[in-house]
């Protein structure tokens, strides 16, 4: 018999033709959480502290196996069908979720589907349930945070395509449903108000436009944004109005969010964006900076009852912050002294955006757990938690591993922030082919800074529609890597956030396609840049396993080999990847990776011939540059070397010979490989003025 459980609104499972009604409320708990991982498999120690937080692990264990006997006994026959057991861990399978369905259809781009997922929205996750839990409840409240965002997007998109379409009606239907989600959010606001313009109701729109007003004033204590006070206008001026309805605007008073930016201009996406000056790309916004979301970090409470604990509280509070500011990515973090009035609400919105508290309890066996949340400030709202145990007795590694695993988590969830903002910025009503289009459209021409920053946020723009689409995972991960290898595009910070957020986004789309070929690529560029080279080896090679013909994934393989101490290997790689590879900015590239191997083998004078044809197709390349200077001063041509570092700093007047030396140096430590490149770099530090 079939078994179908309905996670979206109240708990709902039925097997066959029947509804389980008579199990445990934690019977149920474990069912559905179950469910919502999507045929995941989920180890029994996890469960067990899940849902019996407060009991000692023993115990804990047995309650999960009388739970799992209880949910046998109620499946019947086909339980083992559906109920699938391990030593250490448990999954459910054949099994029909609506959470499932509803995920996969709110991505599509099919009105008809899009319909479909609304349909199945029936409300809030598992509605009104409610358990003796806080670590079931924080993950519930999580869950239903995601599945809101989810319907949002959804709905906002579904609204754009039937007023696109012509079905006025049925578009204000949808973006009244989405304002009666989130009132207080303007895209929803602002999807209502245009739906009701284009259906020739203008005065419902300005009417509209006045509740929002209202609502922002009442609940936040601000007036409408640009984009929404702009679009009442327009419609004013059609209805033939002078004014909109007022607004209650407070001077200088600050909205809930940062202003998001202007909506990209259609040059910035083709190449014919004028070239920014290169002694300003240092000071590029570069959206994986995340440079406007601000999170206040609270010390860990003590709640373990202990005093001596104290200590031990107060260390994993100083390793927690130390790793957020460490590895934050660029996030505008701030320490506070205590978490009182952290929480009182909107008024802290001005400040931060999101808080991140903690506290700490006694666990069994002496261990000390540690309970996370990450609030946003102006609802103190849970957005993430997090629940992790150590002993206390454990090395500082063991807490630096934890709190590296909550600044992960932070990054995540500030990411998807970034991508609405991209989304916003970008025009509410783009579908994820219009970002993906205007992204490639970016990354067609000559590879530059400016046209690279343009098509990251336009990748982020799709991932917030479809935060699963492998081509805009892909897409990120490859303009983290254009920022990777052309390290003077930005600071030193910027780059190694960029390697890390490139790394995550192609580890993700990985999950979803494991033998997609240029994927493979794009994590063995990452890795080579990062000095992992065995690593990147073998993922150029399962690139070139999948696709034979990816000139790029030759290309790179060959440069990877230069700094294993292999440079013979690189120029017969680049003119494979060059008879593959028609693509003349990459045509650039492997000019440069060939003259680079070639001056590490003391053939210069091939060298100089090499990466003058890549300054040739781009007479900015900094690596060209930069080894053209060691390669002419190497052959006695000094005069020609001067004017080559006094272009290279022209071009990148804040970086020093010394501090890209590190960044090669940095790539290998292989003996073959230091022996060759420490002449070159000798005549670049004689020439560095």
């Amino acid at each position: 018999m079939a078994l179908v459980i309905g996670l979206l609104g109240p708990l709902v499972i039925e097997v066959g033709d029947r509804q389980l009604e008579k199990i445990s409320r934690k019977a149920r708990a474990l069912l559905a959480y179950l469910a919502a991982q999507g045929g995941k498999t989920v180890s029994r120690e996890r469960l067990s502290n899940l849902l019996w937080p407060y009991q000692d692990p023993d115990r804990a264990r047995h309650s999960l196996r009388n739970c799992l006997l209880e949910l046998r006994k109620a499946l019947g026959p086909d339980a083992k069908r559906h109920l699938d057991f391990g030593f250490a861990d448990l999954r459910l399978q054949d099994i029909d979720v609506d959470l499932a369905r509803f995920e996969r259809l709110s991505y599509s781009s099919s009105v008809a589907e899009l319909g479909l997922a609304a349909e199945l929205y029936r409300g809030e996750l598992l509605a009104d349930f409610v358990i003796a839990s806080a670590p079931f409840q924080e993950w519930l409240a999580a869950e239903r945070d995601r599945t809101v965002d989810i319907i949002c997007t959804a709905l906002q998109r579904l609204a754009a395509v039937q007023s696109a379409a012509g079905d006025h009606d049925a578009a204000i239907q949808s973006a009244r449903r989405l304002v009666g989600l989130d009132p207080l959010s303007e895209i929803g606001q602002r999807a209502l108000i245009r739906a009701c313009a284009r259906a020739g109701r203008r005065s419902e729109a300005l009417r509209q436009y006045r509740i929002c007003s209202d609502i922002l004033k009442r609940e936040l204590g601000a007036a409408p944004d640009t984009e929404t006070r702009a679009l009442a206008d327009e419609i004013a001026r059609l209805t033939g109005a002078c004014e909109p309805p007022a607004t209650s605007r407070i001077a200088n008073q600050p909205t809930t969010r940062p202003e998001v930016a202007k909506p990209l201009p259609a040059s910035c996406c083709t190449g014919g964006a004028r070239a920014i000056p290169v002694a300003d790309m240092t000071r590029l916004r570069w959206p994986c900076r995340l440079p406007d979301i601000a999170v206040a970090v609270a010390p860990v409470r003590n709640l373990t009852g202990d005093p001596d604990q104290q200590h031990l509280v107060e260390a994993f509070s100083e390793v927690l912050v130390a790793d957020l500011l460490r590895h934050s990515r660029g996030l505008a973090l701030t320490r506070e002294a205590d978490e009182r009035g952290l929480l009182a609400g909107p008024a802290r919105a001005g400040e931060s955006e999101y808080l991140l508290t903690g506290s700490a309890q006694r666990s069994g066996g002496g261990a000390l757990r540690v309970n996370v949340q990450i609030t946003d400030a102006a609802t103190a709202e849970y957005r993430w938690a997090g629940r992790y145990e150590f002993d206390p007795d454990e090395t500082e590694a063991v807490q630096i591993r934890v709190t590296r695993q909550i600044s992960r988590q932070v990054h995540a969830l500030l990411l998807r922030e970034e991508s609405r903002r991209a989304l916003t910025a970008a025009g509410s009503e783009l579908g994820v082919h219009e970002c993906l289009t205007q992204a490639a459209s970016a990354l067609k021409g000559k590879m530059r800074a400016e046209l690279t920053a343009v098509a990251q946020r336009w990748f982020f723009a799709a991932l917030a529609l479809d935060p699963q689409n492998l081509e805009a995972l892909i897409g990120l991960a490859r303009t983290c890597q254009h920022l990777v290898s052309q390290p003077w595009w930005g600071d030193p910070n910027t780059a190694a956030i960029a390697s890390d957020l490139g790394r995550q986004a192609i580890a993700d789309a990985l999950v979803l396609a494991p033998d997609h070929a240029f994927a493979n690529c794009v994590r063995g560029m990452l890795w080579s840049a990062g000095g992992q080279l065995k690593e990147a080896a073998g993922a150029f090679e399962r690139a070139l396993g999948a696709d034979p013909k990816l000139g790029v994934a030759h290309g790179f393989s060959g440069y990877n080999a230069a700094f294993l101490g292999r440079a013979e290997e690189t120029l017969p790689a680049v003119e494979q990847a060059m008879r593959l590879d028609q693509t003349e900015r990459r045509h650039s590239i492997f000019f440069f990776f060939g003259g680079f191997a070639e001056l590490l083998l003391g053939r210069t004078e091939v060298a100089i011939a090499l990466l003058q044809k890549s300054l040739e197709r781009n007479p900015s390349y900094g690596g060209a540059q930069l080894f053209l200077i060691a390669a002419l001063a190497l052959l006695g041509r000094h005069g020609e070397a001067a004017r080559a570092a006094a272009a290279f700093r022209e071009h990148y007047p804040e970086w020093r010979a010394n501090a890209v030396e590190q960044l090669w140096l940095r790539r290998s430590s292989y003996p073959a490989y230091r022996a060759q490149i420490n002449p070159v770099f000798e005549k670049i530090r004689n020439l560095d003025g």
